[in-house]
Parts: structure tokens; sequence; C-alpha cells
């Protein structure tokens, strides 16, 4: 009896391994590979900017030859020459907004860009010189009220950080005037109030601090070329024509530097999953 119980015990058993054997192996599931967000760049965008302006204008007074400057001596000529140019160094505030597009492929972004700004970068000089015994005093002043920008972007990207530099086309507004009166009763005037055509260039950083939102920090310098103009007689000054007519001819350049502070808003999905 207990040999049976045995044998059954050993038969149920094996029957039991056999079993087992007969069974599939779990397969193997590899764990899902995580998902990583990166900044995307491309797309619109729209912002506003402030910042700050200096820069410099040198202004450039040439005599006419053909005037009543003719019967003047050449010391004196230049000695009014040497007093009447002068460089003058405006300054201020901006403000304005701005809007572009940018291109992302791989770490490369590039885009184009235009801004709008108003400006208060000016400056006036008022100075005299002696002559004995007459005394000459000058009035000169440099003034842009706005100027816009048109440029291309080209940039590195660093996830939400972007490197770039800039440069393109600069249209503005130049103010520039020259007057000048003596005690012996010589008064003469001049100004130009024009736009003018130049160049910009520069670089900045810009960063994603949400989503959508970016804020960056930009340079620019900024060249808007010359204006030029004719000095006219205030009514009633003398050494005015018919017997006198002495006539001189301004040029006023007008180069600034800007740093800006913006913020931009980007329109479309700002993050993308990269598996």
């Amino acid at each position: 009896m207990k040999r049976l119980a045995l044998s059954a015990i050993i038969l149920a058993v094996s029957a039991a391994s056999a079993s087992a054997a007969d069974l599939a192996a779990r397969p193997y599931t590899k764990a899902p590979a995580p998902i990583v967000t990166i900044y995307n760049w491309t797309g619109f965008y729209v912002g506003g900017n402030v910042g700050y302006g200096w820069g410099r204008s040198n202004l450039d007074t040439v005599l006419d030859p053909t005037s009543s400057w003719s019967i003047e001596g050449t010391a004196f000529q230049n000695q009014f020459v040497a007093l009447s140019n002068q460089r003058l160094n405006p300054a201020g505030v901006l403000g304005g907004v701005q809007a572009g597009y940018n291109w992302q492929v791989g770490a490369a972004v590039l885009g184009v860009e235009g801004d709008i700004n108003g400006s208060d970068i000016g400056k006036r000089s008022i100075f005299t010189g002696a002559n004995p015994p007459t005394v000459r005093t000058f009035n000169e002043s440099i003034r842009n009220d706005w100027f816009a920008t048109f440029r291309g972007r080209a940039g590195y990207a660093v996830d939400r950080t972007l490197l770039y530099v800039t440069g393109g086309l600069a249209v503005g507004g130049v103010k520039g005037s020259w007057d000048l009166s003596s005690t012996n009763g010589y008064t003469k005037t001049a100004a130009d109030n024009s736009t003018r055509v130049g160049w910009t260039v520069g670089a900045g950083i810009e960063h994603a601090f949400a989503p959508n939102w970016t804020v960056k920090l930009e340079y620019l310098y900024t060249d808007l070329g010359s204006i030029n103009y004719t000095s006219t007689y205030v009514p009633g000054s003398t050494f005015a024509p018919p017997n006198f007519n002495y006539i001189e001819h301004l040029s006023q350049d007008f180069a600034f530097h800007t740093v800006r502070v913006g913020v931009n808003y980007k329109f479309g999905d700002a993050v993308v999953a990269k598996y």
C-alpha cells in the first residue's frame, strides 16, 4: 500500500513538471522611450521694446566761394569754420513695436523682423566765439523722433535660448538746425527735417520664459547718413543782400547706438516632443 501511494506521488510530480515545461516563456517587453520636449522657434511673433540710444553728429560747414565769403581773408574764414563745425552727442530714450517670423532647422534659426520706434534721441549746443570786437553765438541741434528697421536674423538655438546676429535697412527722421547771431547784427538760420535711409547691424539674445513668451536683449548700431541745408538771413540782419550775401552750406551726419529690452508673443506650438 505504501509503495502504491509513493508511486502515485512520483507520477503526479512528473506530470506537473512536464506541464510546466510545456508553458510558453513570458515575452520581454522593452520600456518605452522617455519623451523629451524641446522649444520650437519656428513661427510668427509680435512684441514691444523699450531702450536707450546715444550717438554722434558732426556738423560740417562749407563757405560758398561764390558768395561774399570770397572777399574775406583765409584766417577769418578758417576761424569761422572751426567755430561752426561742432560734434554733437545726442542721447535719449526710445520705444516701439516689432514683428517677425523665424524658421528653425536643427539648432539654426533664420528669421526676418521689422520694427518702428518713437525716439527722443537728440542734443542742442549753444556756444560763443569772439572775433573782437564781434562775439558770435552758434545754436546747433540734432534730433531723431522716429526710426524703423527691416532686418534679417541668423542665430543658434540652445533649446529655449537663442543667440543671434542681425542687420538690414534703417529708415528714420532726422532734424538738424544751425543758427548764428552776432553782436554786430549779423543773424542767420538754417534747418532741415528729412526722412533718411541708412543701415543697421547688431546682435542679441532671446529666451523663452514661457511656452509662447520670450524676452530679448538687443544691441543695434544705426547709421542714417547725412542731412544737408543752406543758411538764410533772418529779416533785419546786417551784411545782407543787396550789398552782401554770405552763404554757408551745412551738413550733419547722424549715427547712433541703441540697447533695447523687448518682449515677444509667439503664435502656434512653441514646444514639440522628441522621442
